[in-house]
């Protein structure tokens, strides 16, 4: 795992040569082990690397090939290299180091652009052809790793794995995007391909750019998950395949020069890559937990109840390792808002942090439970949007609403996850057109509140609706099971917008290589061939998955429902950071900037702190907000 830059089509190499440096400095902790700027042509490319696979510094990058024409700057691993490397070497290649990273650059060579699509992996990744003056941009099929580009007015192209990193560069433009920071307020994280600034964009997943010598460029998605064509297998059969497949993408994952660990909570997820990593280990693993000193929250004893299992059932087994954790450090959140780059603000990011700076005290490179949800039918609202979709069957959406404010102004607010709480957003999400429901359930504002706390710089009649990229990713699914809609749309939208970006950003900021055995191709486009049926049934949800792996998985663990990696920020705003979101709400950028009202903020403030509604999440985003425009 590691960090890189570059540029293409510059005036002048020297200045150049030390921008390229700067950017690479400022993601030094994404690759502290070595760090190199190369130039070939009328491009610079910049590297920080993490050494996972050939530790030798003969792997250093950039890499520039033998008959020095082409040059490739890599951010990530690349888990079919060994049999690409065989059949390279099969057609005349010969190698000098044994990287991945000379893997694609033999396989651009050889076969060209087109061919790269056989990566298979996680990875951000630049090479330039010096003879076709060609620059190509690619990213993984999921969105694992990022990769941010700039074209200024002058056709330069800039990239950076963050936008940190990319705001170094002079030319990088810093405009603030409206459209963005609204999106934001609504989502917790920025969605789509934008970003942040105005004229920085994100290359899209599963994409491939290349940038012509006139200045000219496209994007072509190279890749997609296909719903639409279910398996005729039977549940056992389809069992039996996934649970090949895992064992297969966890072996996979183990391949590294460098020893392995795991991520381990109290949840059935990481208790089954747990499980399977050990089984294909040839030695102990370390496993690593936080634990907390809010019983709700502490998973440690669940934890070693998978560590016992485990060694019970494998031959090396497991090392446990854990730590009490305090989440509440305001300025661990601020050292975060600056690594980030943008705003962001699922506040899981905090406990991940914590827990990859613990597991970094012993590896490089660990194994996460990441996508199992999204894949197998892990999340509740699934079932929540078809429980809405009985109810209005059954009811007017006219009597649903009644109750829904009815249920408002009966339940005093008991904190998100509380029963009343849960009930009283079903009743308001049932009582939603069904175009807009989903939409509803994602996001953290509406327009009521927007109108109350929007300052002059985010004027409402110009700014479109912050649900439209939900919107149209559920117009582009292609499954035909209705229920199976919300799945599939999370995989394009919240896996790599939410979940990915937080795991990469938090866990390279402690510079640890994070790996999804779950988000293995093979077992996502499996995964994607399964009816849902086999994924959720009545109050069941990850059916298939337990039963494949069923064996797997301590009894204790077994029955566990969901947990997240949540932490109880909206307790937080009432009590330890009560004065801290004062302070810097009412009285930092957001109100010297006009970017919100402050009357508006401050009943709004009022309102969450005195329990009378619960408005942790946007109140998190404002805050999150506030610290990425104190820093910027």
């Amino acid at each position: 795992m590691c960090g890189i830059a570059g540029s293409y089509k510059f005036k002048d190499a020297l200045s150049e040569m030390l921008h390229a440096g700067a950017m690479a400095d400022a993601i030094a902790y994404r690759g502290p082990d070595a760090r190199g700027v190369m130039q070939l042509g009328d491009c610079i490319f910049a590297h920080r690397r993490l050494a996972i696979i050939d530790l030798d510094h003969a792997a250093d990058q950039p890499i520039l090939s033998a008959d020095k024409n082409c040059m490739i700057t890599f951010n990530g691993e690349i888990y079919n290299y060994r049999e690409l490397r065989r059949k390279l070497e099969s057609q005349g290649a010969l190698f000098r180091t044994g990287s991945d990273t000379e893997v694609i650059l033999q396989l651009y060579q050889f076969c060209g652009a087109d061919a790269l699509d056989q990566l298979d992996g996680m990875f951000a990744l630049a090479i330039f052809d010096q003879n076709r003056r060609e620059l190509i941009l690619m990213r993984d099929r999921l969105g694992k790793k990022p990769l941010y580009y700039t074209i200024t007015n002058e056709k330069q192209l800039i990239f950076a794995s963050t936008l940190h990193a990319l705001k170094q560069h002079p030319a990088c433009p810093g405009e603030l995007n409206c459209e963005a920071i609204h999106d934001f307020l609504a989502c917790s994280y920025i969605p789509g391909n934008g970003s942040v600034y105005r004229q920085v964009q994100q290359l899209p997943v599963a994409s491939i750019m290349r940038v012509y010598p006139d200045g000219s460029s496209e994007i072509k998605k190279y890749w997609a998950p296909d719903y639409s064509q279910k398996t005729d297998l039977s549940f056992e059969d389809a069992a039996v395949i996934l649970r090949e497949k895992l064992h297969l993408a966890a072996a996979r994952r183990l391949i590294a020069d460098v020893p392995c660990g795991v991520f381990l909570s109290g949840g059935i997820d990481s208790a089954l890559i747990a499980m399977l990593a050990a089984r294909h280990a040839d030695k102990k693993l370390n496993a690593f937990t936080i634990g907390f000193e809010q019983k709700n929250y502490d998973e440690r004893d669940l934890a070693a109840t998978t560590v016992q299992w485990v060694n019970a059932h494998t031959a090396h087994g497991l090392q446990h390792h854990t730590q009490i954790v305090d989440c509440r450090s305001f300025e661990v959140l601020q050292h975060l808002a600056e690594v980030y780059g943008e705003p962001f603000a699922d506040f899981s990011m905090l406990p991940t942090y914590f827990l990859s700076r613990f597991a970094a005290q012993h590896n490089k490179l660990v194994l996460s439970g990441d996508g199992a949800d999204e894949l197998f039918g892990g999340y509740e609202r699934y079932q929540a949007m078809r429980y809405c979709d009985r109810l209005q069957k059954k009811l007017p959406r006219g009597v649903i609403n009644l109750m829904a404010a009815s249920a408002g102004a009966l339940f005093k607010d008991h904190g998100k996850r509380s029963k009343l709480s849960r009930l009283h957003r079903f009743l308001q999400l049932a009582g939603t057109p069904v175009g807009e429901r989903y939409a509803r359930l994602m996001l953290h504002t509406t327009a009521k509140i927007r109108q109350q706390i929007y300052g002059e710089r985010l004027p409402l009649n110009q700014l479109p609706d912050c649900g439209r990229f939900i919107n149209q990713a559920l117009q582009n699914v292609t499954t035909t099971q209705k229920s199976e809609r919300f799945a599939e749309c999370d995989l394009a939208t919240y896996l790599p917008w939410d979940i990915l970006t937080k795991v990469d950003r938090a866990s390279m900021a402690a510079s640890l290589e994070v790996r999804s055995p779950f988000l293995d191709r093979e077992v996502v486009e499996f995964a994607a061939s399964l009816p849902f049926e086999y994924k959720q049934q009545g109050k069941q949800r990850k059916v298939i998955l337990k039963h494949a792996l069923l064996d797997h998985l301590a009894p204790e663990i077994l029955q566990q429902r969901k947990r997240g990696f949540a932490v109880p920020i909206g307790h937080w705003f009432r009590t330890a950071w009560q004065d801290k979101l004062k302070t810097h709400l009412l009285e930092g950028r957001l109100i010297q900037d006009n970017w919100m009202n402050r009357a508006g903020l401050e009943q709004l403030i009022k309102i969450h702190q005195s329990c009378r509604q619960d408005h942790s999440e946007l109140l998190g985003n404002l805050l999150m907000l506030e610290l990425f425009l104190e820093k910027n």
